[in-house]
């Protein structure tokens, strides 16, 4: 069985996937196969390749609009309630992201403080300007393209987690790390992150600390529309992200006040009985897949 996740750039949320794979499902997963597995990640797509057939534990749905199949697909158990939806399924196959065992398997914690992880493509667009925020506030910042345990560590140590990256926030919550959902960009896919809290008894509520910065050579034309609509209230609401300002002298010192913001700002507080039961839910459809495949 081959595992199926993203792996084009080194992601931490997607990288998470081959190191608790491994720890689940052992030599399950050495071979050539036509059987996929997909574990952590939105990367349910709306049918199953052809010729293959998927066995679903825990991932997610959202960036496909339209009808989902779950011909030649065998759920075990899936992200959360409104990847159920998109499926067609009932809500009883709501389990959790299965990052959330991190915990179990990657014990070493080295302290950080108060630590700030973007999402990838804020990084990647924006990441100097980030760190130089986090060096003047003397706060971590965390790439999300860092080798993965090293990341592990660095979130199982901090005091505090202020992440627009969703594998942040669940690893955060797997080490009972104290969280703070932020968007900085419009890159944020708001439907996972709902997912995700559903599952642990919370509300999806980040903190706006987006600056609507340009950090590349000219504002396209196109995104100044898309903002001027979602100013009067039409278009998506992601629109109100879009980078259609110039840098200045006062843009890190004005980032710097939004950080601090949302460090000031009362963390999530999820439901212990609820993320219990959501972590049954996925124990028990890894237990139907290992005994159905061994390990």
């Amino acid at each position: 069985m081959q595992l199926q996740f993203y792996d084009e750039i080194p992601n931490f949320g997607d990288a998470l996937n081959p190191l608790l794979a491994e720890k689940l499902f052992g030599s399950t997963l050495q071979g050539p196969s036509s059987d996929r597995l997909l574990l952590i990640g939105t990367i349910i797509g709306r049918h199953a390749p052809d010729g293959t057939h998927e066995h679903i534990i825990g991932a997610g749905a959202g960036y496909k609009r339209g009808h989902y199949s779950v011909a030649n697909r065998t759920i075990y158990a899936l992200r959360g309630p409104i990847t159920c939806d998109l499926l067609g399924l009932s809500r009883d196959y709501a389990a959790i992201d299965p990052g959330i065992l991190v915990s179990r398997f990657f014990t070493e914690a080295h302290p950080t403080g108060v630590a700030f992880m973007p999402h990838h493509k804020s990084h990647d667009r924006a990441g100097w300007f980030l760190e130089a925020a986090c060096r003047q506030l003397n706060i971590t910042y965390i790439s999300p393209l860092e080798e993965t345990t090293a990341t592990l560590a660095k979130i199982a140590g901090a005091e505090q987690l202020i992440t627009e990256a969703l594998h942040g926030a669940v690893t955060a919550e797997s080490y009972e790390v104290p969280w703070t959902p932020v968007v900085f960009s419009h890159n944020v896919l708001s439907a996972k992150w709902h997912d995700f809290a559903a599952t642990i008894g919370t509300r999806y509520a980040p903190v706006d600390i987006s600056t609507n910065l340009s950090f590349d050579a000219k504002i396209h034309i196109g995104n100044r529309i898309k903002y001027a609509l979602r100013r009067v209230g039409l278009g998506k609401e992601k629109y109100k992200y879009l980078p259609v300002r110039k840098l200045n002298n006062d843009s890190l010192a004005s980032f710097m006040r939004l950080l601090t913001a949302a460090i000031n700002s009362a963390p999530v507080r999820s439901d212990r009985q609820q993320k219990m039961r959501s972590v049954e839910r996925l124990d028990k459809g890894i237990g139907r897949f290992n005994e159905l495949w061994g390990h």
